[in-house]
């Protein structure tokens, strides 16, 4: 008969429990960990079969060791530091998988000169022995790459303490730093190998920074100075530094083989150097295969080895992206009757725009961060907060007397209001319509300046599209913004739909831009502009004055409307259904076109909704640019 033990139902139970209270845990963290991984995507699940940390990139999961939580009993303070711990450089690996996974390419010369020394040292003192340069070389070469994940663990501890809100409380930081003594004092500067303590030296310094038999036992050991400081004041520094401006391993490995090899070197051919007799020349092997094996291993952190298998998975991932991506542009091609004629010119237009584009992408970040206002508020008529200039003028007397008694707390030199931060009420939905005028009289100079304003527009709203997706958290809601095309001439017909799916939409922007030919006939845009308006239901108007909808046209033409009348009422109906509409004319038009033109867009309304470049064509990209910058400004900042 099956029986139950009743200890192992307890502890069943007792890790049940626990990884129900760590889901919860995690939760309540979740944001502040997107924030220090820049991973929204990434999330955190409890395993109890695990003995440590394992990341996996491509599952976007980072898996943790419920059992070793019990067995050590942390506390959450102390989980939530090896989470951070862990994935502190996971934001460079993923810029940088392949820089990583490359170092003994970079750091290739240093391995080849201690190789070849250790090689001749061995040879001078036992010319018959049987150890082959690649195994010296294997041995130097593991020896940097574990001097520099020492480095990276020391920038790791620095990025955790200096950057996560919950450190700067420094109560909660001493508690974790006195966690982290625990956890390294066992074997950290105790290895009989000096260029082994050094390495690890940079953390025990920093631990142990307010201790003074320490850190003089350590600055005893290791009295180096780079500028007439301590070599340990420098690199924390330094590091600070790069931290502060985001910079990863492309800048602190060349700050590392400047300023810390060299040191780490010096103690390393030291230690070959005392190598004097043929025995222990022929104990060079055992002695390489002890050094790998000196240090002790973290139950809890990843070695690595670790590190290397997820940078190879990062990269894989990418490389996977990229195929994916050529393949979907393969896709494009063969399913939406595109021709590679087409494509090529579109990534012509696509690169040639690419520094425009690089420029739309800070505006929408900033954008997204006007989505938050801070506002003055009065809180309760306290008499604390921003100091007030001109009332601290008045009272300057009476400030100089609670100078004297340490006593502020009644002066009426402080602002009563708080900068307190507000949401916006945002629309759930942006549409925006491009009208290209494709008319006989659109010529070469004309369609060039147009595919390449097209160009820039589109991917550019496509691009903060998807970035409204990403940043719905920091807008507390869901916003869709979403792009059309038509072209227009004595007909008009729809070349890219609202509704357009990924691939379907990512084809039809090729066709808006490379599709241009000026070969359409007359100017009827009213048509065009009669078709959207009756488009717009009555449900979609009620939301358009309502704020919750935003439907905005932009017109690209190259002369007056052939019908100007019935192009004024259409744009009345539009603006009076509150439609934001503007046309842009380019190239050079007579005093009739002109006037034309004016009497449709700017005559008689409240504001002009027309602008004549003529002849300044090559204009065209910036002011539209700057147009839909307005309108997007008026969204989000004074919503």
């Amino acid at each position: 008969m099956f029986r139950i033990d009743e200890n192992t139902l307890n502890e069943e139970e007792l890790k049940k429990e626990a990884e129900e209270n760590l889901k919860k845990f995690l939760e309540r963290y979740k944001k502040t960990l997107t924030t220090f991984t820049r991973e929204p995507s990434l999330r955190y699940l409890a395993s109890p079969s695990l003995e440590k940390f394992v990341l996996k990139p491509k599952e976007n999961i980072l898996y943790l060791p419920l059992s070793t939580f019990l067995e050590l009993n942390l506390d959450n303070n102390e989980i939530l530091w090896h989470i951070y711990y862990e994935l502190a450089l996971y934001p460079d690996w993923k810029k940088n998988s392949s820089y990583y996974l490359a170092r003994s390419k970079t750091w290739k010369a240093e391995i080849d000169e201690v190789s070849y020394y250790i090689y001749k040292k061995i040879n001078q003192i036992s010319p018959d022995n049987n150890i082959k340069i690649n195994f010296i070389r294997r041995y130097a070469k593991n020896e940097i790459l574990d001097f520099l994940f020492q480095m990276d663990k020391y920038y790791a501890y620095i990025r955790v303490l200096e950057t996560c809100p919950i450190y700067r409380d420094q109560e909660e930081k001493k508690k974790i730093i006195e966690y982290i003594k625990t956890r390294n004092d066992r074997d950290k500067i105790t290895s009989s190998l000096s260029h082994h303590r050094f390495s690890k030296s940079f953390l025990m310094r920093d631990l142990y920074k307010d201790d003074k038999s320490k850190t003089n036992l350590l600055d005893g050991n290791f009295n180096i100075k780079i500028f007439s400081e301590p070599i340990y004041v420098f690199l924390k520094r330094e590091l600070l530094k790069e931290i502060d401006i985001e910079e990863g391993i492309r800048s602190r490995d060349p700050l590392i083989k400047a300023f810390i090899y060299p040191t780490f070197k010096k103690y390393w051919l030291e230690e070959i150097d005392s190598i004097q007799t043929k025995e222990s020349g022929n104990d060079g092997e055992k002695l390489f295969k002890e050094s790998q094996k000196e240090e002790v291993k973290d139950k809890l952190e990843s070695t690595r080895k670790d590190a290397e298998k997820t940078l190879e998975e990062i990269l894989d991932q990418e490389s996977s992206k990229a195929s994916s991506k050529k393949d979907s542009k393969n896709l494009i091609v063969e399913n939406y009757g595109l021709n590679r004629e087409e494509v090529d010119l579109f990534n012509y237009y696509a690169n040639k725009t690419k520094a425009h584009r690089e420029e739309m992408k800070d505006f929408w970040k900033k954008l997204i961060g006007s989505a938050k206002k801070e506002v003055s508020v009065e809180k309760n008529r306290q008499a604390k907060g921003n100091l007030n200039v001109n009332d601290l003028i008045y009272s300057y007397p009476e400030f100089v007397e609670a100078e004297k008694k340490g006593n502020y707390k009644n002066l009426k030199i402080f602002d009563k209001n708080f900068l307190e931060s507000q949401d916006k009420l945002l629309p759930e939905h942006i549409e925006i319509s491009f009208l290209i005028d494709n008319s006989g009289s659109m010529n070469k100079e004309k369609i060039e300046a147009t595919r390449k304003t097209l160009a820039v527009t589109l991917l550019s709203l496509n691009e903060f599209n998807e970035y409204l997706q990403i940043q719905a958290q920091k807008t507390n809601q869901k916003i869709d913004l979403l792009t059309e095309t038509w072209f227009f001439g004595k007909d008009h017909f729809k070349v890219k739909s609202f509704e357009d799916t990924k691939n379907l939409g990512a084809s039809k922007i090729i066709s808006s831009i490379t599709k241009i030919d000026g070969t359409y006939g007359t100017t009827d845009d009213a048509s065009c502009l009669r078709e959207i308006y009756n488009n717009i239901s009555p449900k979609q108007k009620f939301q358009i004055k309502n704020k919750k909808n935003y439907k905005i046209i932009f017109i690209i033409t190259d002369g007056a409307s052939t019908f100007p009348g019935a192009t004024k009422d259409i744009l009345k109906k539009l603006i009076q259904a509150d439609v934001e509409i503007y046309a842009i004319q380019i190239g050079k038009i007579g005093k009739i076109d002109t006037k034309t033109f004016n009497y449709i867009w700017n005559d008689n309304f409240k504001y002009s909704h027309g602008l004549i470049l003529g002849e300044d064509i090559e204009k065209l990209t910036d002011q539209l640019i700057n147009l839909v910058k307005k309108n997007l400004e008026s969204i989000f900042k004074d919503s």
